[in-house]
């Protein structure tokens, strides 16, 4: 929730200067579903992992994403399903088996949490859809990013107390901004590296690729991750890892390939 504050903010920053990014009016109810979209994104992967759904298989589910994008991107914005798009998709979901391993978790833990992160996964998918459809209005995608931001804060914020429902310790759903000043400065610079320029790029790039594309593109993301994790903190790579980042990359080059 602090991400997207700061997302949101440093953005509205730059439209105070750069007025025309703002959002429309005829554009924000668009606005106000994708905001209950990554609401609904965040809140279910969230949930999942409190409720002791272990972190392979929370992953997992939230990167079955490629089925679900192909699948309402057919629906939703009229695009083909195509046998190479069908190919990567199994050769990626193959890959992220691989890369995460979830046959070695004892248990996968319990349905309502499992039923959650597969909701996430979903609402993820819808996320990109609803990127695509952004791109499709014309939207810039600056004002994309802050639209999404913004509105996912503001859903975040009231539908927070759901959180109540399914976890008691209130140390981990309590809201509290009594934080040291230079921590801050750190979840600025956190929203600005991880948050606005990603995303930007995301809708910058979205606007000239099918959503279903995208989505099978986005599962590069943990590849990255394992890389960056084994420079930065000497973590070691496996056969596993190798494998699966091959297959991911090679999932990647036929969804591109022309």
């Amino acid at each position: 929730m602090v991400r997207l504050f700061f997302i949101a903010l440093i953005i509205f920053l730059f439209i105070l200067i750069k007025p025309k990014y703002m959002i429309k009016k005829k554009m924000l109810f668009f606005f106000i579903i994708y905001g209950l979209i990554g609401a609904i994104a965040v809140l279910t992967q969230y949930i999942g992992i409190v409720l002791g759904v272990p972190v392979a298989i929370v992953s997992f589910l939230l990167y079955s994403q490629p089925i679900w994008t192909v699948f309402f991107g057919k629906i939703l914005l009229k695009e083909h399903i195509t046998s190479r798009k069908i190919l990567s998709v199994a050769i990626a979901v193959i890959g992220l088996l691989c890369l995460l391993k979830p046959w070695d978790i004892k248990s996968a833990g319990p349905l309502e949490g499992i039923i959650s992160a597969l909701i996430a996964g979903i609402f993820i998918s819808l996320w990109v859809i609803w990127g695509r459809k952004s791109g499709l209005n014309k939207q810039h995608y600056i004002t994309t990013t802050f639209g999404f931001a913004a509105f996912s804060l503001a859903w975040l914020l009231l539908l927070w107390p759901v959180l109540n429902y399914f976890i008691k310790d209130q140390s981990i759903v309590r809201l509290s901004l009594g934080f040291p000043s230079h921590y801050w400065i750190y979840f600025a610079l956190f929203a600005l590296i991880s948050g606005v320029i990603p995303h930007s790029l995301f809708y910058k790039g979205v606007k000239h690729i099918h959503a279903s594309v995208a989505g099978i593109l986005l599962l590069l993301e943990p590849v990255s991750a394992t890389v960056l994790a084994a420079i930065i903190f000497s973590q070691s790579i496996g056969l596993n890892v190798i494998l699966g980042g091959v297959l991911i990359i090679l999932s990647n080059y036929f969804v591109t390939k022309k």
